[in-house]
């Protein structure tokens, strides 16, 4: 049984975005061009169009047109930044990078990033302050053969978000997330940068970020102060 036309219209468009046909935040050429050079109707078009806005790899702008998406502080603290002080207030977290380092993935990370064990690998260590205390602890590790040239200096120099550093600077577009969430012990890292005894217990976030046709680029572990601060998630 043949697919659905639209399917492989969003194919088409999806492989242009990945190959960078169509750049960050450009707009796609209008409905009955692009209509006319996939050979479907307009209805085909927008239907593709539609799944894509849906997936967030495309985003209307009220009377401009349809852009690939970009990633700003309003889209990562709605869709990705989860950690809420205790007053239930939206906070876009202050990030000082610790550590920036390339080294050898182990079986865990290999595993997380779908890489071979040794692959290279960034990792790297921020400290999150949100409403003015510390509230987690990241170690997010990057396959260096993505991020070729990053450094700690352009880390924390970078102008935006660190989806957004991935986007412009790496051609690197996260697109959806996976997240898992347990209680955690306090280790001596932890209680160091927070400034927390070791008794006390954190949460910690491990999350998969993911690219077009869901390959992973990133594997990251927040460790969150529970004293001032918890996750919050969005249902329905």
């Amino acid at each position: 049984m043949n697919a659905p036309l639209y399917l492989d219209v969003r194919r088409k468009i999806l492989t242009s975005i990945t190959l960078g046909h169509w750049p960050n935040g450009t707009p796609l050429p209008n409905e009955t061009k692009l209509a006319r050079e996939f050979g479907v109707s307009v209805g085909t078009l927008r239907k593709a169009v539609d799944e894509l806005v849906q997936d967030k790899i495309l985003a209307r702008q009220q009377g401009r047109g349809t852009f690939v998406a970009t990633h700003n502080v309003e889209r990562t603290l709605h869709d990705f930044f989860r950690i809420r002080h205790n007053d239930g207030v939206s906070r876009f977290p202050e990030i000082e990078t610790l550590s920036l380092r390339k080294i050898a993935a182990d079986e865990e990370a290999s595993q997380r990033l779908q890489l071979s064990i040794g692959a290279k690998v960034y990792r790297i260590i921020n400290l999150l302050t949100v409403g003015g205390l510390p509230a987690a602890l990241d170690q997010i590790f990057l396959p260096a053969e993505r991020f070729e040239g990053l450094n700690i200096d352009l880390f924390r120099t970078r102008t935006g978000t660190i989806y957004h550093l991935y986007q412009n600077s790496f051609g690197v577009n996260v697109l959806k997330a996976e997240e898992q969430v347990r209680a955690c012990k306090c280790g001596a890292k932890e209680s160091r940068a927070l400034g927390i005894s070791r008794a006390t217990i954190m949460l910690e976030v491990e999350r998969i970020s993911r690219t077009y046709y869901d390959v992973p680029v990133e594997w990251r572990c927040t460790r969150v102060n529970t004293q001032h601060h918890y996750y919050s998630s969005e249902l329905g």
